[in-house]
């Protein structure tokens, strides 16, 4: 009996699809034979096992790793330190304006494995005996290796490196808070570049479940720089000090900001100092810096604020930025600030009068 064109094709279809998806359960390659690869590209293990510490900034953040994973990341604008977040073995801890706490998971789970990330100089030299290959994820048309980290509690961490050069090109963390919502985090590399004679990506891309994604780009790249035996024990900031009495504020500067529409003051006075010097919205106050006086009004929250067009008109105020933050901030908009900007610099000593 002659065959049907439709006979044919389903004989010959099966044949077709092997073909098409063969290798893409990642079947070509062991986790082994991966990893090796992933490590010759960030420059070799012989390269790798010379890097004793290394260190770049991303931004206001400077991240200071060594080759045992341990990690310290400083942020603010020199000489000021507003945070410390170290990782060393199992514990990790953060000293945010002299507040330190414990980190717990998810977040918990993130700097532990960026430590060990970072220390392989972004390679995955790190999580040898760690690794489960789940094949090849396909996105458009790009392929990528799907590994995941076994073992690492609550939270699900899969890496997905370039079948062209095996590098990095997204980590996944995935998995609940302790308040029982989902918790994802993504971060997406750009393609890996000569720097300080290893290959790393310069830039990445993090984004977060219900939360704005932000450009990290890394300068100040350095390898084997001289630390001192304490680095990884001190978890101290720098903020400068605050002094409260009744209506009366001394601190220092942590931050300013210009732009064409004023000039932001981002001040150390935290929420216990601002109530203890029992200032509530509404309150006209003067303001003092290197000798030039200025006259703000107090607002308790930004909620409680002026709409922008009357803020347009010119305002100088202080209050807790809209987005929320540690501490109170000075704002000028629409006003000469031309004498105050010129005498502003990280820790210049501040203070604040209730009229």
């Amino acid at each position: 009996m002659k065959k049907t064109g439709r006979t044919g094709f389903w004989i010959i279809l099966p044949a077709f699809v092997a073909i098409l998806f063969s290798g893409v359960n990642g079947a070509d390659f062991s986790v082994g034979e991966i990893l090796k690869k992933n490590i010759e590209a960030s420059g070799g293990g012989q390269k790798l096992g010379q890097v004793q510490n290394f260190s770049f900034r991303t931004g206001s953040t400077r991240a200071v790793v060594l080759a045992s994973g341990e990690l310290k990341l400083t942020s603010g604008k020199e000489p000021v330190v507003t945070e410390v977040i170290l990782v060393k073995g199992d514990q990790v801890q953060r000293n945010s304006y002299n507040t330190i706490t414990e980190i717990t998971d998810p977040q918990k789970t993130v700097y532990q494995t960026l430590a060990r990330l970072y220390a392989g100089l972004f390679s995955l030299k790190n999580f040898e005996d760690k690794l489960k290959l789940e094949g090849i994820k396909t996105y458009g048309v790009e392929k990528l290796y799907h590994l995941t980290l076994t073992k690492t509690g609550a939270v699900e961490v899969d890496f997905f490196l370039r079948t062209d050069d095996f590098t990095l090109k997204r980590l996944v963390f995935q998995g609940l808070t302790p308040e029982g919502e989902k918790y994802e985090v993504n971060y997406d590399f750009a393609p890996f570049e000569e720097t300080k004679g290893v290959r790393i990506p310069l830039s990445w891309f993090s984004s977060q479940v219900g939360a704005r994604g932000s450009l990290a780009e890394a300068a100040e790249v350095a390898i084997n720089q001289p630390l001192t035996e304490d680095f990884f024990s001190r978890l101290e900031v720098n903020i400068g000090t605050a002094e409260v009495a009744a209506g009366v504020l001394q601190g220092n500067v942590i931050d300013s900001r210009s732009s064409p529409f004023g000039l932001t003051i981002i001040t150390n006075w935290t929420l216990t100092d601002v109530g203890k010097a029992g200032l509530k919205t509404g309150d006209r106050l003067t303001f003092l810096v290197n000798g030039i006086e200025s006259e703000l009004i107090f607002y308790a929250s930004a909620q409680e604020m002026p709409d922008q067009n009357e803020l347009a008109k010119g305002a100088r105020l202080m209050t807790i930025p809209p987005r929320g933050g540690e501490t109170y901030v000075i704002q000028f908009v629409g006003v000469d600030t031309k004498d105050i900007a010129a005498r502003l610099k990280p820790l210049a000593a501040i203070e604040l009068r209730k009229k």
